[in-house]
C-alpha cells in the first residue's frame, strides 16, 4: 500500500492528456499538498461533467441482457472502481456479488438457479468474488455454445 502522504505524488505525473498535465503543472504545489481524496475531488470538478457519476451509476444498474457475461461484468466493475469516491454509489465486493447476480441475463439467471440449488447453494458459497465471476463466466460460455 502507498502511504497516504505519497498517494498524490505517485499519480500526479501519469496523466496522458496534455491539457490535464498542463493544468497540473500550473498548480502543482497546491495539488501536492492535498490528500488523495481532495485531489481526486478537485480533478473531477475540473475535468468531468457535473453528472459524470450518473453516467457510471447507470452502468452499475444495467442488466447483462445479451452482452457476454465477462464483458458485461468487466464494464460494471470498471464503472464501480471509478465510483469508489462516491460512497453512496460504490458497491463493495461483498455486495457486488449479490448485485451482479440480480442483474444476470434471464438465461444465465435460470442456469445459476439450476446449478446453485437451494440457498445458500453451491455458487453462493464461493466467497472470493474473482473465483465466483470466473465460475459464472464459464457457465455463460457454456450457454452461448
Amino acid at each position: 500500500a502507498i502511504a497516504a502522504p505519497d498517494q498524490v505524488c505517485c499519480i500526479i505525473y501519469n496523466f496522458e492528456d496534455e491539457t490535464v498535465s498542463s493544468w497540473i503543472f500550473n498548480i502543482e504545489d497546491e495539488l501536492m499538498d492535498l490528500s488523495f481524496s481532495d485531489f481526486m475531488a478537485q480533478l473531477c470538478d475540473k475535468w468531468l461533467s457535473n453528472t459524470w457519476f450518473v453516467e457510471y451509476g447507470k452502468i452499475l444498474m444495467t442488466p447483462q441482457s445479451d452482452m457476454p457475461f465477462t464483458q458485461w461484468v468487466n464494464t460494471l466493475r470498471n464503472a464501480n472502481k471509478i465510483l469508489r469516491s462516491e460512497e453512496d454509489l460504490y458497491i463493495d465486493d461483498k455486495r457486488l456479488h449479490r448485485h451482479i447476480r440480480i442483474l444476470l441475463s434471464d438465461d444465465l439467471g435460470v442456469e445459476y438457479g439450476t446449478i446453485n440449488g437451494d440457498a445458500p447453494g453451491v455458487l453462493d458459497t464461493i466467497a472470493d468474488l474473482d473465483k465466483w465471476i470466473a465460475r459464472i463466466g464459464h457457465m455463460d460460455d457454456n450457454l452461448c455454445q
